[in-house]
């Protein structure tokens, strides 16, 4: 994730979500407008960080001075953890098997 600015990591943690701003306004009982300001870097001390950080899942310190995220999960493994909760049971039963088929394959050493 971005971590430029406390409005870019905001935005970036809403997208990865699938959040519009509206939608993460309400889930932090906020405005729309007070989302929009931070985002666009017009609020440099938000007083609803650490309800939105909460929402989000993030680490309050992290969305607002940036660094490493601790024990977060790389960008590419939280996109698809986020898209695995969309599918139905029966894919993920499917896809569970064949990652972790694939997985253990490419573990173990050639038989040729």
């Amino acid at each position: 994730m971005d971590s430029r600015s406390l409005g870019a990591r905001l935005r970036a943690a809403r997208k990865a979500r699938g959040w519009t701003q509206e939608q993460l306004a309400y889930r932090a009982d906020t405005s729309q407008a007070v989302i929009q300001k931070i985002e666009n870097g017009k609020s440099l001390r938000p007083r609803k960080i650490d309800v939105i950080a909460r929402v989000l899942d993030v680490d309050p310190a992290w969305l607002m001075f940036g660094g490493q995220r601790a024990g977060s999960l790389e960008d590419e493994a939280r996109e698809l953890a986020l898209a695995w909760q969309k599918l139905p049971e029966d894919q993920r039963l499917l896809f569970r098997r064949e990652i972790l088929k694939a997985a253990n394959g490419a573990s173990q050493p050639s038989a040729h």
